[in-house]
């Protein structure tokens, strides 16, 4: 079986510290929209950050996929480390955070065949609301209050 996604992490309880982006895009519907986006997580206990790097590509059979990439520093982001202090990164990028952000599960979303897992949307969901990750042309994300409805296989839950 062939993915496209690696994810190692424990990610339940953990923190969505913030969502990143070179070009963020953000609506008054809270949309957000670009073409990579880097989500940085945080273990609350052991304070533990990685980030998610987000990204898609169009197959041969004009297929769009999601990659994530489970990854110890922002790139390909702009960022400095603060050695001083505690040795986080300081990201130089547009930012989106939100205060419900405690992690109960991650669901993946996309398509089944003979050989292939193809990864197509996420949904993160939080204590009272949802991040819905779409890929396309670009990336698009929606932070909602009520649960979307997917209609597409479960490739993976993460709990």
């Amino acid at each position: 079986m062939i993915q496209n996604f690696q994810v190692e992490k424990h990610i339940r309880n953990c923190l969505m510290v913030g969502v990143y982006a070179n070009q963020l895009i953000i609506n008054e519907k809270l949309e957000l929209t670009s073409s990579e986006f880097v989500i940085c997580l945080r273990n609350p206990i052991t304070l533990e950050t990685w980030y998610w790097r987000l990204e898609w590509f169009e197959d041969t059979s004009g297929q769009d996929t999601l990659i994530i990439h489970e990854q110890e520093t922002p790139e390909p982001l702009h960022y400095t480390t603060e050695p001083i202090i505690s040795n986080d990164y300081f990201i130089l990028n547009s930012r989106f955070s939100f205060n419900d952000n405690t992690i109960n599960q991650v669901i993946g979303y996309g398509y089944k065949d003979t050989n292939h897992d193809i990864l197509s949307s996420l949904v993160f969901e939080f204590e009272n609301s949802y991040l819905l990750v779409n890929t396309g042309p670009v990336i698009e994300m929606n932070y909602v209050k009520v649960k979307p409805n997917i209609q597409r296989d479960i490739i993976f839950t993460l709990n």
